[in-house]
C-alpha cells in the first residue's frame, strides 16, 4: 500500500507493559500522530488556531487495530497514513504500522473522523476546499458517499 505520509516512532520503556511489550493503547497515540502529519502535510488547516478562528474540526467518531506483532523497547516503528474513503460528513484513515529495521508488520487500523461545527453541535459535510487537498496529496480522485 502507499501511504502519502509516514512517521517514526521509537518504542520507550513507559510505552510498554509488564511483559515487555508495546500496550495496545499507545497505537492509538502513534496513529494519532501520523494523523496530525498528515493534516500538516496538507497545508490546508491551522491546527492550532483551527477551533478559534473557525468554531469546526474534525473529531474522531470510530477507532480500531488490529494487532499482528508484538512491539518491544527500543525498537523504532514506521506508521504510514492514508486516506480511505470519503463520505459526505466523514473520512477513514488507514494506518499500516510496521517495524523500521525488518519491515515486520506490527498493526494495521483505522479511524473514522467526522466533520464537527463545535458552535452548532453538529457535523457537517466535507468542505470541497477539503476534499481537493486530500485528493491532491493522495494523487486520487475521491467519489464522496
Amino acid at each position: 500500500m502507499k501511504f502519502p505520509v509516514t512517521t517514526e516512532v521509537t518504542i520507550f520503556f513507559s510505552d510498554c507493559d509488564p511483559m515487555g511489550h508495546c500496550n495496545n493503547a499507545r497505537f492509538f497515540s502513534f496513529m494519532e500522530h501520523a494523523r496530525v502529519q498528515y493534516y500538516k502535510k496538507l497545508k490546508a488547516l491551522d491546527l492550532r488556531t483551527m477551533n478559534a478562528q473557525t468554531a469546526f474540526g474534525f473529531i474522531v467518531a470510530e477507532a480500531t487495530c488490529s494487532f499482528k506483532s508484538p512491539a518491544t523497547i527500543d525498537e523504532t516503528l514506521v506508521v504510514g497514513a492514508r486516506i480511505a474513503e470519503i463520505g459526505n460528513k466523514s473520512f477513514q484513515f488507514e494506518y499500516e504500522i510496521r517495524e523500521k529495521k525488518t519491515g515486520r508488520l506490527v498493526a494495521t487500523a483505522r479511524t473514522v473522523q467526522v466533520m464537527f461545527n463545535y458552535k452548532k453541535q453538529k457535523s457537517f459535510p466535507v468542505p470541497l476546499l477539503l476534499l481537493k487537498k486530500i485528493e491532491n496529496l493522495e494523487g486520487r480522485k475521491f467519489k464522496p458517499d
